[in-house]
């Protein structure tokens, strides 16, 4: 069985001259292995996004690229997308409206195809929207905020690719910490994950956790949360969170989900680290 890997990206890569972050997806799957396909049902203008990413992963060397707009349930019914799937060597969804696409996708055939076989090691790619929605509790709204309520974030369920976490994107450029730090306090056993625009969050085997790009990951241990008043006064107040944990990871260096521990870099003569090659 091959490894099962998420390519998790916060949104707004370049998509130009060098699109690093696509190259380095596109080194994890073999194009003779089968077709790349793109899923881009969250967009406002699908057929526009697809013609985009076409032509950067057509750049890169992908030689079969099959554009699944998935606009609306019926098409996660067709026999044609399911075979797609289940001959493809890597899936990519890309960003919108994260519930939307779930609202299509969630329960059909096609998405029992893509997660069965996600969870036999093809490899997923996701950004933005296509990031957030590989979690199992989902963001499905709100907006930034400089302290914790209620009312900066709405939660409902997202495609279950990987368990235990919520995550979020386009982090740090929005103003996400207190929206993400509010839902991991009314959720403490799921870790939040923030991805920074223009940067990667690779996840093996639902455990190693590994940071690529130019920014960082912002994650939230709530398992040692002593006190939240997630459900005191109205969605409007500030609310107390205490004993939250927080890592912030950047290029190189990772994070162990299931021992929740960062993962230093390789060389680092640390006894207290897992290196990163142990994923």
């Amino acid at each position: 069985m091959k490894t099962k890997q998420l390519f998790l990206i916060g949104g707004k890569e370049d998509k130009g001259d060098k699109p690093l972050l696509l190259e380095e997806f596109c080194k994890r799957f073999n194009p003779e292995d089968g077709p790349l396909v793109l899923i881009t049902g969250a967009s406002k203008i699908p057929l526009e996004v697809g013609e985009i990413y076409t032509r950067v992963f057509s750049r890169l060397g992908v030689s079969e690229i099959i554009h699944l707009p998935l606009t609306q349930r019926s098409d996660c019914l067709l026999p044609e997308n399911i075979q797609n799937m289940e001959r493809a060597s890597a899936v990519f969804i890309t960003g919108g409206n994260q519930v939307k696409l779930a609202g299509i996708l969630g329960g059909t055939p096609f998405f029992q195809t893509m997660k069965q076989r996600v969870n036999d090691g093809l490899l997923y790619g996701g950004t933005s929207a296509g990031a957030s929605i590989a979690s199992g509790l989902m963001i499905a709204g709100g907006r930034g905020g400089y302290n914790p309520r209620r009312n900066l974030v709405k939660i409902t369920g997202g495609l279950a690719l990987i368990r235990g976490c919520i995550i979020d994107q386009h982090f740090r450029e929005r103003n996400r910490l207190f929206r993400l730090a509010s839902a991991v306090s009314a959720n403490p056993e799921f870790i939040g994950l923030g991805i920074d625009e223009n940067t990667a969050l690779i996840i093996t085997d639902d455990r190693y956790c590994e940071v690529v790009g130019s920014n960082s990951v912002t994650i939230l241990n709530g398992n040692g949360i002593t006190h939240t008043g997630y459900t005191e006064g109205t969605a409007q107040d500030a609310i107390p969170i205490f004993g939250m944990n927080l890592n912030v990871v950047t290029e190189g260096y990772g994070y162990d989900l299931e021992e929740r521990i960062p993962i230093l870099k390789k060389g680092n003569n640390s006894s207290t680290t897992i290196e990163l090659e142990t994923a």
